[in-house]
């Protein structure tokens, strides 16, 4: 017997070791080829990087370009010998575009018209040249101010703008055309220039040039991730933005001084005080312009995950032996367990079902009683309607078809309320305004030119409050449409609720008719009776004034108005 028993024990253990050798061997083989996965997904995501920040790159750029589009062709339009237009273009131009330290506008006379600008003033320079001799006009201003004519000064001419290179490649490119250049004074700038439409056939050519600071240009556009750093570099490989002493940046001026002759776009790695990096450099085809555009990470934040990766695989070949042990040794009383857990399980189930079951119900019965007091309620106005039928006094026909209204009333609440989605918090907005548009069907055609309006502030109530406020608001309504509007001119009802200071509420009701005096009222009315008892039930009370503008009715009450 107990052999009998112990096999299956044994075979049990066999099972579960050789599951556990097999998932091992697998774990194996994976770390083996971690290596190689880590360097594929660093040079996709390298790629991604670069792709990324190649497009916002392009972006930028283009939408300097555009600028100087734009500048050229309101250019087109401007006298040369109107300095003031230009400099009170360009000193707002220069504002917008923060990035621009420069604007200059050329001809192939030699002349030029420039706006300068330093951290804290602004200066532009006109020089005019006839044949060999140059005038030159100077003014400069603080930045706070806007700008200032300029007048003859003793600044010497700068260089002739035709011996840069933005302006014969400006010349080459055509007109319309941005073309960007490198700046040979100025290390990390761009030039970005572009001929001008020459206007008359014998007008001299224009070129307009943008310098432009590409630390500025990129500020924001160098970080792509946590961890990596990009730079912008020129054609000989020199950086055109700066080159910080994070981490990132020591490893960039490691590596461009380490590729110096290197010009290939395979990604890279380099270690650096101790950390090792990956990275790529790769061409930036602007018009006019060959950039480098290079893009460094830190390998060992990027493949962090690789990290934790493998951590989580030892962690699991760990814990696949201890249970592999827990399981030979408790495989009888888990099973026990197991089939104690399960019966446990379906009783909770079967517990959540049923209160789930319970709730819907509940729901359900609470809307089903709204619905079959609606339902009773028609069948009394049915009766009552037949048994004023049969009544011969006016009077006694006249207060059965009252009655009948008033039950139609209470009816048409449960009827509005059951079709409300949550019953615990009725939306008042809701609520009253299909009350108001049904009681207004119940004085139809009259009530055609009376129109209404619902104020709620956005208050919800309980399903009581709502029942009570939904007869009490029919009855003030019946009055309005019955009292209020004699004449066929119409009019109009608001209805409004809002909380009080002291946190009571106030339900009003105001029509424009033709006014209530409370003197005119005899001593029994029982629709204000009704509307006093709704108002005591609310704990509150009720108060009329009216005047040849018309009529307001408010009831004060304390409940439990849930926001």
């Amino acid at each position: 017997m107990e052999r009998t028993r112990s096999t299956p024990e044994r075979w049990l253990i066999i099972g579960i070791s050789l599951l556990v050798v097999l998932i091992a061997a697998l774990l194996a083989a994976l770390l083996a080829h971690d290596r190689e996965r880590e360097r594929t997904l660093m040079e996709a995501k390298l790629d991604l990087g670069m792709r990324t920040q190649a497009q916002e790159l392009n972006l930028v750029f283009n939408t300097y370009a555009w600028t100087l589009q734009g500048e050229g062709t309101a250019l087109e339009a401007v006298r040369l010998n109107n300095d003031s237009v230009l400099a009170r273009r360009w000193t707002d131009l220069l504002r917008n575009r923060y990035a621009i330290r420069e604007v200059t506008l050329a001809d192939d006379g030699g002349s030029t018209w420039s706006l300068h600008r330093s951290d804290s003033a602004w200066q532009f320079i006109v020089t005019r040249r006839h044949g060999g001799n140059a005038e030159t006009l100077s003014s400069s201003w603080p930045s706070s101010r806007n700008w200032a004519v300029p007048v003859p000064s003793n600044v010497p001419p700068g260089t002739d703008p035709r011996e840069h290179g933005w302006f014969s490649r400006a010349v080459e490119a055509g007109q319309g055309r941005p073309v960007w250049k490198e700046s040979s004074n100025c290390r990390s700038c761009l030039n970005l220039s572009m001929l001008l439409h020459p206007g008359a056939p014998d007008s001299n050519l224009r070129i307009l040039n943008f310098r432009i600071d590409a630390g500025l240009l990129l500020s924001g556009e160098t970080s792509w991730e946590q961890g990596s750093e990009m730079v912008l570099l020129g054609t000989q490989h020199r950086p055109i933005t700066t080159i910080d002493s994070t981490a990132a940046g020591r490893a960039w001026a490691h590596v461009l001084a380490e590729r110096k002759q290197d010009r290939g776009t395979a990604p890279f790695q380099a270690e650096v005080d101790g950390r090792r990096w990956v990275g790529r450099i790769a061409p930036l085809y602007l018009d006019g312009a060959t950039l480098g555009i290079g893009l460094l990470t830190d390998a060992e934040q990027g493949l962090s995950w690789a990290r934790d990766q493998r951590l989580i695989q030892w962690s699991a070949a760990a814990a696949l032996v201890l249970l592999g042990l827990l399981l030979a040794l408790l495989s009888l009383q888990s099973r026990r367990a197991a089939r104690k857990a399960m019966q446990q399980t379906r009783r909770s189930d079967l517990q959540a079902r049923s209160l789930a079951r319970a709730i819907s119900e509940k729901e359900t019965l609470d809307r089903e009683v709204h619905h079959r007091v609606k339902n009773n309620l028609q069948v009394v106005s049915s009766l009552l309607n037949l048994q004023a039928q049969r009544v011969a006094d006016e009077g006694a026909h006249r207060e059965f078809l009252r009655g009948k209204r008033r039950i139609d009333s209470i009816a048409l609440v449960h009827h509005k309320l059951y079709r409300q989605q949550n019953l615990a918090a009725v939306d008042l907005h809701v609520f009253l305004d299909d009350i108001a548009k049904a009681v207004a069907g119940m004085f139809a055609p009259q009530s055609s030119t009376v129109s209404h309006s619902v104020e709620s502030n956005g208050l919800t109530c309980d399903a009581d409050t709502a029942i009570q406020l939904g007869i009490l608001l029919c009855e003030l309504l019946a009055n309005c449409h019955q009292h209020a509007f004699p004449y066929s001119t119409g009019g109009h009802i608001h209805i409004a609720v809002r909380r009080q200071e002291d946190g009571a509420y106030v339900l009003s009701v105001k029509d424009n008719g033709r006014g209530f005096d409370p003197a005119d009222v005899k001593d029994v009315h029982l629709g204000l009776e009704v509307v006093e008892a709704l108002a005591g039930q609310l704990d509150g009370h009720y108060r009329i004034t009216g005047d040849a503008g018309g009529t307001l009715v408010e009831v004060d009450f304390r409940t439990s108005v849930p926001h």
